[in-house]
């Protein structure tokens, strides 16, 4: 069986917070069934990019302190560390570190905020796609990693938590690259569990913040929305499938969970045990949701050269709104397969950002990473059509 702890959690009152975290790793056996004495303990935590907390982009700073009393009380060194979607360097990332609260948890705290950022490449042979890849050094020079997410939609997979909130450990602008690499979500997909599988036995715990989440036009775009509950499990994939059916999402429908069960992360949905809550009662009915992007089952009924215009016209594109774009050159910087070029609006004015569609793959690190929401991803009638039945599906 396959443990996952449901707590209930109102707010991100310390005290409230304190008593959830602490009841969803009891549950599980107690902290000392994941950690021992004097082991570094890295908290691999959500830090998609610079934003306040209760923007609800981000792991709460909440969640990580109660985490980390519990961790200091074993005994044991926690350290708080993740790589935002930016330049992986001092200055980008104690920026970042302190938008998010992280700083003032560490501090109050007297823990460590990872300053090594270094990057090392690894090998995994086994591997499906990922054979090799650059990680964090501070994640692999760490004795255990607890994975602290934040349960949101996402507009590129669906939804984000445990399984993919690991793809935090390839540092910085190297995310982009592999956005670029692999480009459909089923093989992206492949790569996120290839990362899980590079840590395997290190991964030893997943919590989530699922407190306030983040619906709609995830990961960062979206808007704040309660859910109320702390969830735990050493298992990735069951956590997320609880997650995903906390906010009523159809799991059958994401490609994340669909290929972790194929390769057996979990053997089966039945084996998942939910401890604490009961489920049915806490599941948010008018959760607004995304569906991934997954063009691949249109463009294999179709040949090879007529694959790149029924992705076009099958898929959800990014827009940005160029009257409202600052020229930040955030997505001109990090789009994966330079699709994005900066073009005069109007005279006297800064340049604005523009997609050139034949050349985006639909990743949406545009509208992931743009700091003033002004990407939208949006779908033209073709995709609506195509769509309907699933769309209607994933709300009941």
């Amino acid at each position: 069986m396959y443990n996952v702890s449901l707590v209930k959690a109102g707010a991100y009152n310390q005290e409230i917070v304190d008593k959830a975290v602490q009841e969803s790793i009891d549950l599980l056996g107690g902290i000392n069934n994941f950690i021992k004495p004097n082991q570094r303990v890295a908290l691999k935590v959500n830090l998609l990019m610079k934003a306040d907390p209760e923007r609800q982009a981000t792991t709460h700073p909440s969640v990580v302190e109660a985490l980390i009393k519990i961790i200091k009380e074993m005994k044991a060194i926690p350290f708080i560390v993740d790589s935002s979607g930016g330049p992986f360097n001092e200055t980008y990332m104690n920026n970042v570190y302190k938008a998010s609260g992280m700083t003032a948890v560490a501090k109050r705290q007297e823990v460590e905020l990872n300053q090594n950022f270094n990057s090392i490449e690894v090998e995994c042979p086994n591997a499906i796609v990922g054979k090799k890849f650059l990680i964090l050094e501070a994640l692999e020079t760490a004795d255990v990693i607890i994975n602290v997410t934040k349960l949101k939609t996402h507009s590129f997979t669906g939804y984000t938590n445990a399984v993919k909130n690991m793809f935090g450990a390839i540092p910085g602008l190297t995310k982009v690259e592999m956005h670029g690499k692999y480009r459909t979500l089923d093989v992206f997909a492949d790569f996120l569990y290839d990362i899980h599988d590079y840590f395997k036995g290190k991964l030893v715990l997943n919590i989530t913040d699922a407190i306030m989440g983040m619906q709609g036009p995830g990961p960062s775009n979206g808007t704040p929305k309660k859910i109320g509950a702390i969830l735990a499990s050493a298992n990735p994939l069951a956590l997320d499938i609880v997650a995903c059916k906390l906010i009523n999402i159809d799991i059958n429908l994401m490609p994340i969970i669909n290929k972790g069960l194929s390769r057996k992360m979990v053997d089966s949905v039945n084996d998942i045990r939910i401890l604490g809550e009961e489920l049915e009662p806490l599941i948010i009915k008018d959760y607004e949701i995304v569906m991934p992007n997954n063009y691949k089952p249109f463009a294999t009924i179709v040949p090879k050269f007529l694959q790149p215009l029924v992705h076009k016209v099958m898929t959800k594109r990014p827009i940005i709104n160029k009257k409202q774009c600052k020229g930040c050159k955030k997505c001109y910087e990090h789009c994966p397969v330079k699709a994005i070029s900066m073009v005069e609006y109007k005279k006297g004015q800064p340049l604005k950002a523009e997609i050139d569609y034949n050349k985006c793959i639909r990743c949406y690190c545009c509208q992931e990473l743009c700091p003033y929401g002004v990407v939208k991803v949006k779908s033209g009638i073709i995709y609506r059509i195509v769509n309907h039945k699933q769309n209607k599906k994933s709300k009941k």
